[in-house]
């Protein structure tokens, strides 16, 4: 793919793009605060890194589903259950930031190294976030999952991989609609930043029938437990 192919973009792009980066940063520093600096208790550890990376492309209203459901108090109901939009938060989530953090890592990496498949730089970018996000995933499964599930490195690595594949549906369709069409910008254009953004949006859309076949259907399920189906995290208690 040749990144320096350009088309005339409208002008607000970039003013556009800049005001949603410096919200999107702003909203990660105040989560990162709330969460490291206030000691903000998360009932899943590994949210702690979830919910900053989020805020990198879902921006200010990653503050507002954490203040819903992030925080301590809005995790479990009056009965000391977990919501559905918390078990929906959880399923979905983690893929989308551990899709962020290895697009951020492989774009950079893939066009600075110039690796290729069949030609196309797309293709590799393609594939190496689609392993460093499923690897990153498992870990963060791993981590929260219970020690039943645990025990299961085959079935936490299938729901990782699935629900990445998910993701990339939409993010790595987007690429190839920029790309066919000629819209996208060079990766050093903030512009660029802003596009890869909305295929991270557009990722999660395309993940939400994952993320929901693996919330459980009843909301009345407690963080430590929950029904035969279980979502891709299941918590532990620490």
């Amino acid at each position: 793919m040749d990144m320096e192919m350009m088309s005339a973009l409208p002008a607000w792009w970039a003013p556009a793009a800049w005001s949603y980066l410096i919200a999107c940063i702003v909203s990660a520093v105040i989560l990162a605060y709330d969460i490291y600096g206030r000691r903000q208790h998360q009932q899943v550890l590994a949210m702690k890194t979830v919910w900053p990376v989020s805020a990198l492309f879902l921006g200010p209203l990653t503050l507002l589903l954490y203040a819903r459901w992030g925080r301590a108090h809005g995790q479990n109901n009056t009965a000391g259950r977990a919501s559905r939009m918390t078990w929906l938060l959880m399923a979905l989530l983690p893929g989308a930031a551990a899709s962020t953090v290895a697009h951020l890592i492989g774009v950079p990496l893939v066009f600075s190294a110039g690796w290729t498949i069949a030609g196309e730089a797309l293709w590799a970018v393609a594939l190496f976030i689609l392993i460093v996000a499923t690897l990153l995933l498992l870990w963060f499964e791993v981590l929260a999952a219970s020690r039943q599930r645990a025990a299961r490195p085959a079935a936490l690595f299938l729901g990782a991989l699935v629900t990445v594949l998910a993701f990339d549906v939409g993010m790595v369709g987007w690429m190839l609609y920029l790309h066919g069409n000629s819209l996208m910008q060079p990766i050093t254009d903030v512009v660029f930043t802003a596009q890869m953004q909305i295929g991270m949006l557009l990722g999660m859309l395309t993940a939400l029938p994952v993320a929901a076949w693996l919330t459980p259907k009843s909301a009345g399920t407690t963080l430590n437990s929950g029904p035969e189906l279980q979502p891709a995290v299941q918590p532990r208690h620490r």
